[in-house]
């Protein structure tokens, strides 16, 4: 899971708010420190119907707002200060019980973690902290009973229920924010392209969190880019893809690229993470001889397409997450770049016949597909990374005139004989590692 970022709340409890919090740190919140808009406390757990009420809606009133951490097992005094350590339940049962609350009650889910911090004098209790990320996908809704859908927002140290035009407001706002930053992956993909080597053929791929993140670009930064660029070659469903030889930086942001030489366009393999999470990436390897070469279009393999997409995802949810605590959901996108009148761009298959026509169109400009995505699953790279590269690798296929993206499924899995035979062995260990099932048969 990825952490709260919230530099008050950080500077209170003297530390970062994940599972390394400890006993000493929360209970340093007593005495004195006074409840706010991202800090509230209960004396106990939640439970019983008016319960899982309040919880649903302290979640979501959170979520509605800028995020924060309600801290189960200290009471407070009349004026809202936390006055003593009462401790609560923390085993594994509470915690899933309190989970399933919010994940049954509170829609559309929010980005949330419950961290069991316990007392070493009386194991088993101690204080759960719940956080709540601050949710482009506002607002959130407490489904009552009735079915009735009810909108919390937490402003200052009470819970109000938004009337109609503030729901209203509040959904015109998550709908802009969704063009925006569908408008933001256009515009970086953009800018990327041009520095790309114009004699090859790039699968690229873009990646925006719904809430920017923030990683230091500075030469500590730097130097640890470089030393995982220098010893990890990077890959997807167990392929390997190729390796950056060369780090660098530009404006606010990393740059990797398969370039030996600086000031060259970025040949084979590129990428440039950005300062707030956000980052392009493109890989040329997909990128089939001919028989002769007649220079009347280029042949793109279907299969190292798919695997491009699905690196790249990898690639820039692992930078949105770890370096700069990105976390939720993720506009992406990727395409096939250059393809021009002059010179098309084909799909092909080389599973059986070298390259076997994938489609029959040819694609005399740059094909588009577009997804929303939960950044932790694309850095997981297990099912979540494989259905989501199933969408977008569909998407382009469909521009070529094929239905579907056949080596991988929707539900994130992988359909071994439609992959080339060397890399069966390969994509099975990687399955078997990743926990995702594998199909012996091909699509009906």
């Amino acid at each position: 899971m990825p952490t709260l970022r919230n530099r008050r709340l950080e500077q209170l409890l003297g530390g970062a708010i994940d599972e390394t919090l400890t006993y000493a740190q929360v209970k340093g919140l007593i005495p004195d420190t006074t409840e706010g808009p991202d800090l509230d406390f209960k004396r106990d757990t939640y439970s019983g119907d008016r319960g899982r009420k309040a919880l649903s809606g302290d979640v979501a009133a959170l979520a509605n707002a800028s995020g924060g951490i309600l801290v189960l097992g200290i009471d407070e005094d009349d004026q809202g200060r936390a006055a003593a350590d009462t401790g609560v339940a923390i085993g594994d049962d509470e915690r899933r019980r309190l989970r399933q609350t919010v994940v049954a009650n509170v829609q559309p889910t929010p980005t949330f973690d419950i961290i069991p911090v316990e007392n070493p004098e009386r194991p088993g209790t101690g204080f759960l902290v719940i956080w709540v990320a601050r949710s482009a996908t506002a607002p959130h809704a407490y489904i009552a009973q009735n079915k009735a859908m009810l909108y919390p927002r937490r402003i200052g140290t009470e819970t109000v229920w938004l009337s109609e035009g503030e729901v209203a407001e509040a959904y015109r706002a998550r709908f802009a924010g969704f063009a925006n930053r569908v408008e933001e992956t256009a515009q970086i993909e953009a800018d990327f392209v041009q520095r790309l080597a114009p004699d090859e053929v790039f699968a690229v791929v873009t990646l925006v969190p719904d809430l920017p993140g923030s990683a230091p670009i500075d030469s500590a930064a730097l130097h640890a880019f470089q030393l995982r660029n220098a010893t990890r070659e990077v890959g997807a469903f167990g392929i390997r893809l190729g390796t950056f030889h060369r780090s660098t930086v530009r404006r606010r942001c990393l740059v990797g690229t398969g370039s030996m030489k600086p000031s060259q366009p970025h040949s084979r393999l590129a990428c440039e993470l950005h300062e707030s999470g956000s980052g392009v990436f493109g890989g040329a390897k997909m990128e089939s001889r001919p028989e002769v070469e007649d220079g009347a279009c280029k042949l793109v393999d279907n299969q190292w397409l798919t695997v491009t997409i699905g690196t790249g995802l990898n690639v820039l949810a692992r930078h949105a997450r770890d370096q700069a605590a990105a976390g939720g959901l993720a506009t992406v996108r990727a395409t096939i770049w250059p393809a021009t009148s002059q010179v098309p761009v084909a799909l092909v298959a080389n599973v059986g016949w070298h390259n076997e026509p994938v489609g029959r169109e040819l694609v005399s400009e740059p094909p588009v597909a577009e997804a929303v995505a939960d950044i932790d699953d694309l850095s997981a790279g297990g099912a979540g990374l494989v259905a989501t590269t199933y969408r977008l690798a569909s998407e382009l296929f469909q521009g070529f005139g094929a239905a579907e993206a056949e080596g991988v499924t929707p539900e994130g899995a992988i359909r071994l004989p439609c992959w080339h035979l060397s890399w069966r062995d390969e994509l099975s260990r990687w399955a078997r590692s990743a926990g995702v099932e594998v199909l012996p048969g091909t699509p009906a």
